[in-house]
C-alpha cells in the first residue's frame, strides 16, 4: 500500500474511533445495524443529546448515512457502511482528513491520487471495498470495536493506534442490541 495512503487511513481511523467512542460510548447512541437505520435514529439521538455535545463543546451534523463531528481534540466526517459498518472510509472524506492533518491552505487537495491509491490497494488485497458501495472501503487490519461482530472476519478488531489486536471482553454492552 502506498505510504501516504496508509498513514492517511491510519490517522483517519484514529478520529474515527474518538468519535465512535464519543457517539456511541459517552452519548449512548446506539450503533446502527444498517445506514438505513443511521437516517431513521441518527439526527434524532443526536438532537436529543444536545445539551451534551454543548458542555462538551462538541458540534454533531448528522447527514445521510454519516456524520461529521467537530470535537475540541478532532473533527472527522464519515459514513456507515449499508451493513453499519462503522470503519469505512471514501476518497472525498479521506482527502479532506488528510488536507486536515497536514494543515494545508484551502482549497482541499485534488482526491483523485486517494482515489488511485485506493484502488491499487484493493487490487493488492491490502484493503476491501464495500460490498453494495460505490465509494466506502475498509481496512480488514484497522477494523473497529465499534462494528458489529458479524462484520469482524476474525471478530479482533485492531487498535488503530499501534495496529495489535484488541483483547476481547466477551462483552457488547457498548453496542446496540436493536
Amino acid at each position: 500500500m502506498n505510504a501516504e495512503l496508509a498513514d492517511a487511513i491510519r490517522l483517519f481511523r484514529q478520529d474515527q474511533e474518538l468519535a465512535l467512542k464519543y457517539i456511541h460510548g459517552d452519548l449512548r447512541i446506539p450503533v446502527p445495524r444498517t445506514a438505513r437505520e443511521w437516517t431513521e435514529i441518527g439526527h434524532t439521538r443526536a438532537v436529543a443529546a444536545e445539551a451534551m455535545t454543548k458542555r462538551d463543546g462538541v458540534t454533531l451534523y448528522v447527514h445521510g448515512y454519516g456524520i461529521e463531528v467537530t470535537h475540541p481534540e478532532f473533527q472527522i466526517d464519515f459514513d456507515y457502511g449499508p451493513d453499519g459498518q462503522c470503519d469505512c472510509f471514501d476518497h472525498w472524506r479521506l482527502s479532506q482528513h488528510r488536507h486536515m492533518q497536514l494543515s494545508l491552505p484551502n482549497p482541499v487537495d485534488d482526491p483523485r491520487p486517494i482515489s488511485e491509491w485506493l484502488a491499487e490497494a484493493v487490487d493488492a488485497g491490502d484493503l476491501i471495498k464495500v460490498a453494495e458501495s460505490y465509494t466506502l472501503h475498509y481496512d480488514p487490519r484497522l477494523r473497529s470495536e465499534w462494528t458489529h461482530s458479524s462484520h469482524m472476519a476474525d471478530n479482533n478488531p485492531m487498535d488503530v493506534r499501534t495496529g495489535n489486536g484488541l483483547k476481547a471482553s466477551g462483552s457488547d454492552s457498548h453496542r446496540s442490541s436493536s
